[in-house]
């Protein structure tokens, strides 16, 4: 497992249909962006994540701060416990975090089942947040183990 600062580049060659229901980053993101939008809405907390040379998926963090950390994640492949944990443990080491909390749409079941094997588990659930594709949708926060205390 690898990974780096994603680039423009990363997002070419993926179908935006991928995307279309997703929550990292921006709803829809990155469909609908040219190249140079996608170029100015990469940050330094975006990162592409390979398992030997395939794609696995993109984690963004969000925000970090009193030991908890807010991603953004969308996964590529079914299988993507091991990449996501080395990330995580990543984050853990550099950044000192004992807790981690991502919100994903409830549609987005690959990410689901993946966090689940992690050992996160749904925290919250914003009936009727968002509005994708002309409905509402539900919005849930995720949250691993709290490993502050």
């Amino acid at each position: 497992m690898s990974f780096r600062l994603a680039a423009v580049d990363d997002f070419i060659d993926i179908e935006s249909s991928s995307f279309k229901c997703s929550s990292y980053k921006n709803l829809a993101y990155p469909l609908g962006c040219s190249k140079s939008e996608l170029d100015s809405a990469l940050g330094d907390g975006d990162f592409v994540v390979f398992s030997d040379t395939a794609k696995v998926g993109f984690v963004r963090v969000k925000a970090l701060f009193s030991r908890i950390a807010y991603l953004d994640l969308h996964l590529l492949c079914d299988v993507a416990d091991d990449d996501i944990r080395a990330v995580m443990n990543w984050l853990a080491a550099h950044y000192d975090v004992g807790k981690y909390y991502i919100q994903l749409l409830p549609n987005e079941q690959r990410e689901i089942e993946c966090l689940t094997r992690l050992g996160f588990a749904e925290e919250a659930r914003l009936k009727k947040q968002l509005f994708v594709e002309g409905a509402y949708c539900d919005l849930l926060m995720m949250g691993s183990e709290d490993k502050r205390v």
